[in-house]
């Protein structure tokens, strides 16, 4: 009975001091928090919080005191007392790794995301002060190669994720580049980032060799307002990209757009001017130098300078020109200052359960050349959520406009007036006409007068229409379940003029001014429908993605040609041109798809997704219009491990990762499994003909990319330093090709599958450190860093194929297969190059019959490595941002534009140039001059042009941007109504140290121009 007593007592006791506890935990906004853990401090008893941030848990006694911790907030401790519910506010830790990713078709975190993705904010956007968000990306994203192809405003931009994944089948012809799929608020736009124009200008001056710039053109992005985007998501790995299946072969690029947000309604306006010039350009001959060149050259060659102008050694510089007369045409064209303006206003506010943002922008860019020329845009944008009363339905609306306006010149020689001689004639009289003779000999010297002024004449214009917007219409009938529709919908307009004006053609012949016209329409619209359902169980968190996706393309182009106008005043008109010639093109396309992703979260450490895709496309042929696609991943956050914890108390954050997966391509242009028909330009008997345009072939079929990766995040010191290490291996296979055909067949190419694999593979890192940070002074750093490796690793039958001397297995597809330079021979003082078997010759054996015979293998245009360095200080109320990008690479020089002519010819050559052979026993780093495309030194030019002394190093470090910003004290501008002011100076490619021989290591072409060296003012109000 006494035992029995005293259990009893015990009994009563545990229950007058046993109590549960319940309660919710939010974060300063009241919202709740999920997954906090709760524990009893000195116990082992523990609980969390659901979704709805409700937790319980049993206590063993008075003096309770509850502690609670998360990956994502600050710990905290509190005392319950005799509390039986409470309600705890806990501040969540500032941290990058628990910032919302956009990823395909929803969001994550660094920290619980499997895949490789890249995040650009738009602070860091807004402060580089660029007019095309992809100069934005340019060294900050690790794997993402962005080069400018010019400094022209408005010029397009050359733009690789992890590789060239597609062989080149066509000889000769400009090489494939793969671009990544790029979706702005969900819907696709700019098609492998093509450029927009038909016609030539300034910024798309050819394919040829002259200008090294067959890339070049007018971007697409030009037409989206950089102050419009909230941040640009770069998706790498399988994990991120197979979601989108095919589409997502060559990476994923998605540009989400400024939305509004709870709270007072704020006007933003900003504003900012700037000067531009030209920077690090090759100093010419001057006319002493320049006529020195040509007097030797007529030696060399045995001939004597003459006045005659149907003699063979016809000289107007050397016998006519003043001789006294010394220009440098570079600065004359180019030396100039062109400036900018860009002016940017924003709207947004709100109430509970609606939310806006309204934004306005002008943005104007001159040319360094005269002639008026600019690029300009103006446009607007509109974000618009609403939720109805319960919350249960909501409306997402996102739209952007944009119109733009590019104004330069069609004439693309105005590029080469660097070649001008620089005793060239006054090429206007006292009344500022142009003229065409000088002594009663042409300027140019040639048969047909010319005038290098006459191209500023010659106009080039384009004028564009951008239109992008969204409609998510969600619904939540159930508690985490979410069904929505994406409405998308893309316009792009264009409307082109070329013109040369008779005015700007030698009157002696009587030209007759002729114009083209053009306009082009690409337009898509896409649907996809999609359910999410997230539940918890305990420990285990699911979310599971079902979808689909409806999409069609149109595009179409038309083009006039129409010449023999008898005034300039009717140039602008088709209908005043007697003579007309049209074209006109239409391709329409097609796309569904089925979707699906599941992921799973284990205890906050263990992760794993898998993705499904299956895609269907209008491009093949039936029974092949079906391909499946996707991926797994799984992440293990081991830091939340407790024997890790114990032991790396230094580490505060550590994930492995590891994804692999199939994502494909159907990238080979429409309609190529028919046989199809084009009109002749030739009429027979008055009736117009027609002519096959393509070999019909409904074999082929999807290409695949196998994605594999493996990487590793750490953090340390509470997150103060984050590293991410990547490893990646890509291969492509079932190639999407242009086949050549036999010339027999009657066709010059077939589409095929080829079983050729290319492989991308490398190594990514990535470290960000908070190195200090005080109430008065903080210090951030970020760096990155990529080395890819491109080769091919099979080749089926290359041997025997027309390819045999393009590729070679286990080398990058970008090899280059050039003549080897051997230097000058001091005997002859011409050219000479290794021959295969080490001796060397003047006239080496080209590559053919599958033999590469004098041609070697010289190295490769991929980078080895290439990255970029930012750096913030900020002290008190002033900040300075310093960002620096670097690459390693081989590129092409100078030199292989400016033997494209003939150094003795009557273009201007480099100083460098002066050092040349003269007389038997010379070492020059050049041979003789000749004015001759015929003698030795002519003949071994065209040789030199080919070969590996026209590539060199081409690496760079760049200043790219800096910025320094002062923010006036908030009770300084409070008098006027003003709640931010920010005033700050800005310079962009401030300087480049680089060994590269040319004007820009990352153009590189001379007869271009280079990008810009800017300087801007600006200010940033918020009312």
């Amino acid at each position: 009975m006494k035992k029995l007593l005293t259990i009893l007592s015990i009994l009563i006791s545990c229950a007058v001091n046993a109590q549960i506890i319940t309660g919710g935990v939010i974060d300063v906004e009241k919202q709740p928090i999920p997954a906090v853990t709760v524990s009893i401090k000195g116990k082992k008893t523990q609980a969390s919080t659901d979704q709805d941030g409700k937790f319980s848990i049993n206590s063993e006694g008075q003096n309770t005191v509850l502690v609670f911790s998360g990956i994502n907030i600050q710990t905290k401790s509190v005392e319950v007392g005799d509390k039986r519910e409470i309600t705890v506010v806990l501040v969540k830790r500032e941290t990058i790794l628990d910032e919302v990713q956009i990823v395909g078709y929803g969001t994550s975190t660094q920290r619980l995301n499997i895949g490789s993705v890249t995040k650009i904010k738009a602070e860091d956007i807004e402060r580089q002060l660029v007019s095309n968000p992809l100069a934005a990306l340019q060294g900050r994203v690790p794997g993402l190669d962005i080069s400018a192809t010019s400094g022209v405003p408005g010029s397009s931009f050359k733009v690789q994720l992890r590789g060239q994944n597609t062989i080149n089948t066509s000889r000769g012809s400009v090489p494939p580049m793969d671009n990544p799929l790029y979706i702005i608020d969900g819907v696709p736009f700019a098609a492998q980032n093509n450029n927009v124009n038909q016609f030539a200008s300034l910024a798309s001056p050819g394919v040829g060799d002259t200008f090294n710039n067959a890339y070049g053109g007018l971007s697409p992005f030009n037409s989206i307002n950089p102050a419009d985007i909230e941040s640009i998501e770069i998706l790498r790995d399988a994990d991120a990209t197979a979601i989108y299946g095919s589409r997502g072969g060559n990476g994923v690029i998605l540009i989400t757009t400024k939305k509004g947000k709870q709270g007072k309604t704020e006007l933003a306006v900003n504003g900012n001017v700037g000067v531009s010039v030209i920077g690090h350009t090759l100093p010419m001959m001057n006319t002493k130098q320049f006529l020195e060149m040509r007097n030797e050259a007529y030696v060399n060659d045995g001939l004597v300078p003459s006045e005659i102008a149907s003699s063979s050694s016809y000289a107007p510089d050397l016998l006519i020109f003043d001789s006294n007369r010394d220009v440098n045409w570079t600065d004359e064209f180019f030396g100039s200052a062109s400036y900018n303006s860009t002016f940017n206003i924003g709207l947004k506010g709100g109430a509970q359960y609606t939310q806006f943002r309204f934004g306005g922008n002008y943005n104007k860019s001159s040319f360094s050349l005269p002639g008026g020329f600019y690029d300009q845009k103006t446009g607007l944008s509109l974000g618009i959520h609403h939720d109805t009363n319960n919350k249960k339905i909501s409306f997402d609306f996102s739209g952007t406009y944009n119109n733009g306006k590019n104004n330069s010149s069609s004439g693309t020689n105005l590029l080469l007036t660097s070649n001008l001689q620089p005793n060239y004639p006054v090429p206007f009289d006292d009344d500022g006409n142009l003229v065409w003779y000088y002594k009663g000999v042409s300027l140019n010297g040639g048969t047909v007068p010319s005038n290098p002024y006459a191209y500023l004449m010659q106009k080039y214009e384009m004028n564009s229409d951008a239109l992008n917007a969204n409609l998510l219409i969600s619904y939540r009938p159930l508690k985490g379940l979410s069904v929505k529709t994406s409405l998308g919908i893309s316009s792009f307009l264009t409307d082109e003029y070329k013109g040369v004006p008779k005015k700007s053609l030698t009157p002696q012949y009587n030209y007759s001014a002729n114009a083209n016209f053009g306009n082009s329409s690409a337009t898509s619209w896409i649907i996809e429908p999609q359910a999410t359902y997230n539940r918890e169980f305990q420990k285990l968190e699911i979310e599971s993605l079902i979808g689909g996706t409806l999409q069609a393309s149109n595009n179409s182009s038309q083009s006039v040609y129409a010449s023999g106008y008898i005034s300039d005043e009717l140039i602008r008109s088709i209908s005043g041109a007697p003579n007309k010639n049209a074209s006109d093109n239409f391709n329409e396309y097609r796309y569904s798809a089925l979707f699906s992703r599941l992921k799973m979260n284990f205890d906050r450490r263990y992760l794993f997704s898998a993705n499904f895709r299956r895609d269907g496309s209008s491009r093949f042929g039936s029974g092949r219009q079906f391909g499946n696609f996707g991926s797994v991943g799984f992440g293990w956050l081991f830091n939340e491990e407790k024997f890790i914890k114990e032991s790396l108390s230094f580490l505060s954050y550590g994930k492995l990762r590891t994804s692999y997966g199939i994502t494909g391509s159907d990238g080979i242009g429409d309609y190529n499994y028919l046989s199809r028909w084009e009109p002749s330009y030739f009429n027979y008997g008055g009736t117009l003909g027609f002519s096959p345009l393509n070999h019909a072939n409904d074999e082929f079929g999807w290409a695949s990319t196998k994605k594999l990766e493996l990487g590793v995040e750490l953090g340390f010191l509470d997150d103060r330093f984050l590293l991410s290490v990547a490893w990646y291996r890509n291969r492509t296979g079932n190639q999407l090709v242009n086949y050549t055909l036999p010339i027999s067949t009657g066709f010059s190419k077939v589409v095929q599958n080829w079983g050729a694999k290319v492989e991308n593979k490398g190594s990514e890192a990535v470290l960000q450190a908070s190195i200090s940070k005080t109430p008065t002074f903080s210090w951030s750093s970020s760096f990155n860093i990529s080395l890819p490796k491109n080769q091919l690793i099979s080749f089926p039958g290359l041997e025997e194929s027309a390819y045999s001397t393009m590729y070679t297995i286990g080398r990058s597809l970008s090899s280059l297969y050039l003549y080897k330079y051997a230097g000058v021979d001091k005997e002859t003082g011409i050219f000479t190059f290794y021959k295969e078997d080490g001796t060397v010759t003047s006239t080496p054996k080209s590559a053919q019959s599958g033999q590469f015979n004098d041609m070697y293998y010289v190295g490769k245009t991929d980078p080895e490595f290439f990255g970029g360095l930012s750096n913030t200080f900020s002290f008190r109320s002033i900040r300075l941002d310093i960002f620096m990008d670097f690459k390693k690479q081989i590129g092409k020089n100078y030199l292989g534009q400016v033997y494209y002519f003939y150094p003795g010819e009557r273009a201007n050559m480099p100083v460098e140039l002066l050092n040349r052979w003269q007389k038997e026993g010379d070492q020059a780093a050049f041979q003789k001059y000749s004015t001759l495309a015929t003698s030795k030194a002519g003949r071994a030019n065209q040789v030199f042009a080919k070969s590996d002394a026209v590539y060199g190093d081409a690496s760079y470090l760049r200043l790219r941007n800096v910025t320094i910003s002062y923010e006036i004290p908030a009770n300084y501008i409070k008098r006027i109504g003003l709640k931010h002011l920010n005033t700050f100076v800005n310079a962009q490619n401030l300087f480049t140290i680089t060994n590269y021989k040319g004007n820009n290591p990352e153009t590189q072409s001379f007869y271009g121009v280079p990008p810009l060296s800017s300087f801007n003012f600006g200010i940033q109000m918020k009312f």
